[in-house]
């Protein structure tokens, strides 16, 4: 996960396997080791944002699965640039994201490489790497289209890397 922040959250599918994403760890409310997870415990903790044991050995992540788009799940970058270093206010994307991910976005047109959240509808054939990440989930015929979910403000990369397993 080059060039991202830790503590960033992000939006993947939810038709992962279960096998986990290296270096993020998914939001649903789990418990995990300060040992292993340190820096999400600082960070975390800092934000007021865990609950810990009385020998604060484990913590737990918040649980962001009832905020999560359908089918999707929010993942937290466990390892990465800390602080952010070009902090400028606005909505970003990521500059190495995964294909599939879904990230805010402020500005009026997405990104090169993104596609708007609005629900519109793709040719198959164009995006074949997306498809097979998220297939007919929100609508198209399957077949020769398949569409975009909605989620106004954001916007979800067309095409990227795929994210490594832990």
């Amino acid at each position: 996960m080059s060039d991202r922040y830790a503590g960033d959250v992000f939006w993947f599918t939810s038709n992962w396997d279960g096998s986990g994403m290296q270096n993020a760890v998914a939001l649903e409310g789990q418990t995990l080791s300060v040992d292993s997870y340190g820096f999400l415990y600082t960070l975390l903790g800092y934000l007021g944002m865990i609950t810990t044991d009385d020998n604060s050995t484990t913590f737990t992540v918040p649980d962001l699965t009832a905020d999560a788009p359908t089918g999707f799940t929010a993942y937290m970058v466990t390892q990465g640039t800390w602080p952010p270093s070009n902090d400028v206010g606005i909505l970003r994307v990521t500059d190495s994201p995964y294909t599939g991910e879904v990230d805010n976005w402020s500005g009026d047109y997405p990104p090169s490489g993104w596609g708007a959240c609005d629900g519109s509808l793709l040719p198959v054939s164009q995006n074949t790497s997306l498809y097979a990440i998220i297939g007919p989930t929100y609508g198209g015929d399957g077949q020769k289209n398949f569409a975009l979910l909605s989620i106004p403000g954001s916007v979800i990369c067309l095409s990227g890397y795929w994210p490594q397993r832990g």
